[in-house]
């Protein structure tokens, strides 16, 4: 385990960013955690309780975001979790019967898994699902190890156990599909007191957030809204024939834009052959695993929107334990009957050849990609738009902020933020920012076409409303200051329709 830890420090160093992450949900979890540490209940930046997403990982962030807004040390948890999660594995293979050897091997393969770690470098929750299912299975071994001593009903940790299966859901969405794997993984084993107890501890787990949300007016989930029936198989064809090839090691570069080919179907369906052989031979895991797998890919076709490889993150570390244990077994089988002689885990080794002898091309797909990304600077015009909002920051952190990505703002200078209307009629993008208390308007380059085609042309129109405070060059961006009575005197004659 220590050679583990030593393996996971030099992958994590060497691709980590500490650099924010540009995608504005890592931004929200970072909000939604400071209102927690304020003691401000599960809320936006403007202190509105919020769904928009399960309030499990704000949660797990909560405690360092108490003493600490640094960005990296949220980053540095991501990766205590992984590497516990990983531990986990290890010790969860080694329990099912199976050589330390392979065991290490398959973890090794999980840490420089070059799209798990993508997501472990940033403010996002992926990793901190892999650790708690990671757990959940773990103690699900313990507890069924001691099942011939103590009745289940009378240990503590199943106790626990049902506590995380409950908790994991909070953490990811998605992790409703460890949910299914026990419900349906007891029932497959003629277990059905313990389905049902799975059943009702995530019933009785779900029920405060349901209560609250009703309370307050709120929809339960936002991912209701991307449920859809229509383009399940073909989001299942992906899955299975694109994004698990390119998630597993040995990942396999896949272009999404072009249909599958015959090689890539009989690879892929070989693989899952693979992997779905490596979960049966798991003893007593078997069947939750298999039904946690069935599940996941259940939940993501639902989805309405393109996913790739993203929605497998969670769960690619065991369908890399899953690839390791079955090609073993399958070795053991071939070289026992045909040779006589056993299976070397160490065979394996030749797995980790495609990875190293990979070149990079920046597409994430390989550790030297991630490493690339982690050590370029922000482009210039994002440098400015940060500069201004730390600028502003210092003299007056309660302003209001209107700018095309409020959300990176606040992660970085506090300062909280609204969208401007998306419209071309200048007197209801001005009312919109009077209904929305705005103070300040940043106006940007970073390049999204909503700046140019509608804020700009209202800011060069109305210079009387939008007064410069602040200037940087190379590219021009402006702190503009919004001169709200000029902006009432001119909606006086030109009201918004």
């Amino acid at each position: 385990m220590a050679t583990l830890a030593a393996i996971f420090v030099i992958s994590f160093s060497y691709i980590f960013d500490s650099k924010l992450n540009l995608n504005g949900d890592n931004c929200y979890y970072f909000a939604n955690a400071t209102s927690l540490a304020k003691g401000a209940g599960y809320a936006d930046m403007f202190g509105n309780p919020t769904t928009n997403f399960p309030p499990g990982y704000p949660l797990l962030m909560t405690p360092l975001r108490m003493v600490t807004d640094s960005i990296v040390a949220q980053k540095i948890l991501n990766g205590i979790f992984l590497l516990t999660g990983v531990l986990l594995l290890f010790s969860t293979i080694v329990r099912a019967g199976f050589k330390r050897p392979l065991a290490f091997l398959a973890c090794v393969a999980v840490l420089i898994t070059p799209h798990l770690l993508e997501f472990t470098t940033m403010m996002m929750s992926e990793a901190a699902c892999f650790c708690c299912i990671a757990l959940i299975f773990w103690l699900f071994q313990g507890i069924m190890e001691k099942e011939k001593e103590r009745s289940l009903w009378r240990m503590p940790q199943f106790y626990l156990l049902l506590a995380l299966i409950a908790f994991s859901y909070y953490i990811r969405t998605q992790a409703i599909a460890v949910v299914a794997g026990f419900v349906l993984g007891f029932l497959a084993m003629r277990r059905f007191g313990l389905s049902a107890a799975v059943a009702a501890a995530f019933a009785l787990g779900y029920a405060p957030w349901m209560l609250r949300n009703s309370l307050l007016g709120l929809n339960q989930s936002r991912y209701v809204s991307q449920i859809d029936f229509t383009n399940i198989f073909s989001t299942t064809k992906m899955l299975i024939v694109q994004a698990m090839p390119e998630s597993i090691i040995p990942f396999v570069p896949v272009n999404y834009e072009e249909a599958p080919g015959v090689l890539l179907w009989i690879f892929a369906l070989a693989l899952l052959a693979v992997v779905l052989y490596g979960f049966w031979n798991m003893g007593k895991l078997r069947w939750p695993l298999f039904f946690y797998l069935c599940g996941t890919i259940g939940i993501i076709s639902l989805f309405n929107v393109p996913s790739q490889y993203r929605y497998l993150t969670s769960a690619t570390p065991f369908l890399t334990m899953a690839l390791f244990v079955g090609l073993w077994k399958l070795g053991e089988t071939v070289t026992q009957k045909s040779l006589k002689t056993a299976f070397s885990p160490w065979i394996l080794l030749i797995l980790f050849l495609p990875p190293f002898m990979q070149e990079s091309k920046g597409n994430k797909h390989t550790m030297g990609d991630l490493h690339a990304i982690a050590v370029q600077k922000f482009p210039p015009q994002f440098n400015n738009f940060f500069a201004l909002g730390k600028a502003l920051a210092q003299k007056n952190k309660n302003a209001i902020v209107c700018s095309r990505k409020p959300e990176l703002l606040y992660a970085t200078s506090g300062l909280r933020g609204v969208h401007y209307l998306e419209t071309e009629d200048d007197a209801k993008m001005i009312q919109g920012m009077l209904d929305k208390k705005v103070d300040y308007v940043l106006l940007e380059q970073l390049g999204f076409g909503s700046t140019y085609r509608y804020l700009i042309p209202c800011v060069q129109k109305h210079q009387d409303i939008f007064k410069v405070a602040l200037h940087l060059p190379n590219p021009d961006t402006f702190l503009l200051f919004f001169d709200k009575k000029a902006a009432t005197e001119w909606l006086k004659n030109n009201p918004a329709k």
